[in-house]
C-alpha cells in the first residue's frame, strides 16, 4: 500500500505534488495550539523535515487545545518541542524532526535552511520579529492566529506583498497586550491550523497561484468566514524601509519575561563551552539532558536551559526578583567555567 495514495488522488497534488512535499522542510515557530495541530498534519502529509521552535514546557492548561500533548507530558514538564518530536515519530517515523527549545531569534533563521515558515505564535511581539526577519532574509511565511472564537490566516511574502504591519497598522498596540491571557474555543484551533496547513500544501505544490494579499478570517461561533484583500502600505514602517535593522528584542542581553509564562530569557555575553557545562552538571547530579545545541539542567530546584550561543532560559520563577537572583548565581557559574576552560 502507498501511504500517500489518497493524497496523490487529489487533482491539484498528484504524484508530482507529493514528490515536492516529500522534499520540503518546514519551520514551525510556536508548538502550542496551532503548531501542534499543524505539525501533526504536515507529518501525516509526508513532508521531509520539520523544525520545531518553542521555549515552553507542557502544562495542564495546554491540554484543552494542544493536540499532540498528553497528561504524562504535563506531569514530567517536558519541553513541547521534545514531546512533539516523540509523538510525531509515532505518527510518521519517516519525517525528520528537529526540536529547538528556544524563543525565536535571528540565529535560528540564519542557521537553518527551510522552504516555508509557519507562524504559530501566540504573541505579536514575536510575530513582529518574525516579520522583520522575513523582510531582511527574504523568506515567505504563513501567519495564523486565534483568540476567543475568531481566527486569521494569511500567506505573507513581505518584500513584494503586504507584510504583517501592513495588515495590522496597530501592531504596536497589539504587542502591548501580548501577555494578557486570552481564552480560545477548543474547536477553533484545528480549523485555523487546517487552513494554515492547506495553504502550506498549496504553497509547496504550486507557489505561483498563492494569494499573498488576502487575509482569511473565520468565526467558529457564528460560522462566518470572510476573505479581505490587503494592500501593501506605502507608509509601512516595516517593509518600506530598505532592509530594516532587525529588532534585537529576542537577542537581548537584558533579562525579559517570556510572554504568558513564569520563564525568563537573556543572552549571556560570556563564551559558552557546553562540554564543560555538561561535565560539571553531570558531576553535580543536576544534568537533565543535553545535545550539541543546548544543555538542560536543574538549578536551585528550577529548570534551566542554556544554548551554545549564550541563550539562557530560566523556568518556574514567580517574579523578576527571583529571576535576578537565579541569573546572578548562574552568571557566577558561567564565569567560573569560562576561567577553567581557559586554564
Amino acid at each position: 500500500m502507498d501511504r500517500y495514495d489518497r493524497q496523490k488522488r487529489v487533482r491539484q497534488i498528484g504524484p508530482a505534488g507529493q514528490a515536492k512535499l516529500q522534499q520540503a522542510t518546514i519551520l514551525i515557530v510556536g508548538v502550542g495550539g496551532l503548531g501542534s495541530y499543524a505539525a501533526a498534519a504536515l507529518a501525516r502529509a509526508g513532508v521531509k523535515r520539520l523544525i520545531l521552535v518553542d521555549p515552553d514546557v507542557v502544562s495542564l492548561t495546554n491540554l484543552q487545545r494542544q493536540a499532540l500533548f498528553t497528561e504524562d507530558d504535563c506531569l514530567h514538564r517536558r519541553f513541547k518541542v521534545a514531546a512533539a518530536k516523540d509523538h510525531l515519530r509515532e505518527i510518521n517515523n519517516t519525517v525528520e524532526v528537529m526540536a529547538i527549545p528556544s524563543p525565536l531569534t535571528t540565529d535560528i533563521i540564519v542557521d537553518n535552511q527551510f522552504d516555508l515558515c509557519l507562524d504559530c505564535l501566540d504573541n505579536y511581539g514575536a510575530r513582529d520579529l518574525l516579520n522583520q526577519l522575513a523582510i531582511k532574509y527574504n523568506f515567505d511565511y504563513l501567519f495564523a492566529s486565534c483568540a476567543g472564537s475568531y481566527g486569521n490566516v494569511m500567506a505573507v511574502s513581505p518584500r513584494e506583498h503586504p507584510c504583517l504591519n501592513c495588515v495590522f497598522p496597530n501592531l504596536d498596540d497589539l504587542k502591548q497586550a501580548d501577555c494578557g491571557l486570552i481564552g480560545v474555543n477548543t474547536a477553533l484551533l484545528p480549523l485555523i491550523a487546517g487552513m494554515q496547513v492547506s495553504l502550506a500544501l498549496h504553497y509547496l505544490v504550486d507557489r505561483a497561484t498563492i494569494d499573498f494579499d488576502h487575509l482569511i478570517t473565520y468565526d467558529n461561533w457564528s460560522m462566518a468566514a470572510n476573505k479581505f484583500k490587503v494592500n501593501k502600505r506605502t507608509d509601512c514602517p516595516s517593509c518600506q524601509e530598505d532592509r530594516p535593522t532587525v529588532s534585537q528584542q529576542a537577542d537581548s542581553q537584558q533579562l525579559r519575561m517570556l510572554c504568558g509564562e513564569n520563564a525568563f530569557y537573556i543572552r549571556l555575553s560570556l563564551p559558552i563551552e557546553l562540554t564543560a557545562w555538561v561535565a560539571y552538571l553531570k558531576h553535580a547530579g543536576l544534568l537533565k539532558g543535553s545535545s550539541p545545541l543546548f544543555v538542560h539542567f536543574s538549578w536551585h530546584q528550577r529548570p534551566v536551559s542554556l544554548f551554545r550561543n549564550g541563550k539562557l532560559i530560566m523556568y518556574d520563577l514567580p517574579d523578576r526578583k527571583n529571576a535576578d537572583q537565579q541569573l546572578a548565581s548562574l552568571t557566577k557559574l558561567a564565569q567560573s567555567l569560562t576561567k577553567e576552560g581557559k586554564s
